[in-house]
This record gives structure tokens, C-alpha cells and sequence, in this order.
């Protein structure tokens, strides 16, 4: 008899077909699957779900407003805030905005994860849009 010693944490973020195993990609690691609710609460527009209208941000009535600091200290605290309550032993550190080019800004965020060890590591996204 085999025994399975690989554990899945959750549906990965964005959602794509494996086509293996399973139907879709899951996560390995408790890592992964905190990045995964982290990207999906963040890009769920708050009010899409039926059942749970605070789930999400209101990231994308941010996106064209006009560009000033405070709005978008504002925008920092809403997904702080959100990531305290839905995301279990993870909160935001950081969240950066960098010009790459005329067209593209880098996001960055930083977070931490407090894992079942009991100890707080710290992990970063980092993705052009």
C-alpha cells in the first residue's frame, strides 16, 4: 500500500487547469496558498460575492482616481485592513509602486506569514502591470 505524502493548501491563484491529478492547480505549501489569498482577496472587487459582500477591496475604484498621497495611504490601510481579517496569520508589511516605464509600474508587497512553527517569516510579490 502507497501513502501520499504530498499536501495541497488550497486552489492556486490565478485558477488554471492541470490537467493532471486534479482538475485545477492546487498549492504545495502553506506559502503558496497564503500568496493565493492574498492576490484573490486583493483583485476581488469588494461586493462580488453574493454571500459575502465585504470580501475583496475596493481596489478598482482606486485605479482612476488622481494619484496623490493621500489616497493612496488610504488604499494601503483598506488592503491592510482587509488582509487582517480574512487572510488567517498573515499581514501586510509594505506595498510599493515603482515606475518601470511610460506604460508599466512594478507592485511590490511585502508580507508576513505566521506558520504552524509558531515563528513570522516575511515573503514579497513582485509583479509588472
Amino acid at each position: 500500500m502507497t501513502t501520499n505524502n504530498n499536501r495541497n493548501y488550497g486552489i492556486s491563484f490565478p485558477i488554471q487547469s492541470n490537467k493532471g491529478k486534479h482538475l485545477i492547480d492546487l498549492n504545495n505549501n502553506i506559502n503558496d496558498d497564503v500568496k493565493s489569498q492574498l492576490l484573490h482577496l486583493i483583485f476581488t472587487p469588494e461586493g462580488q460575492r453574493l454571500r459575502n459582500p465585504e470580501f475583496g477591496t475596493r481596489l478598482i475604484e482606486y485605479l482612476f482616481d488622481p494619484n496623490d498621497n493621500l489616497l493612496w495611504e488610504d488604499v494601503v490601510l483598506h488592503i491592510k485592513e482587509k488582509v487582517n481579517k480574512y487572510i488567517v496569520g498573515c499581514s501586510v508589511d509594505e506595498i510599493l509602486v515603482e515606475s518601470v516605464d511610460e506604460y508599466h509600474v512594478k507592485v511590490i508587497i511585502r508580507y508576513s506569514v505566521i506558520e504552524r512553527d509558531g515563528n513570522s517569516y516575511n515573503y514579497q510579490i513582485e509583479q509588472v502591470i
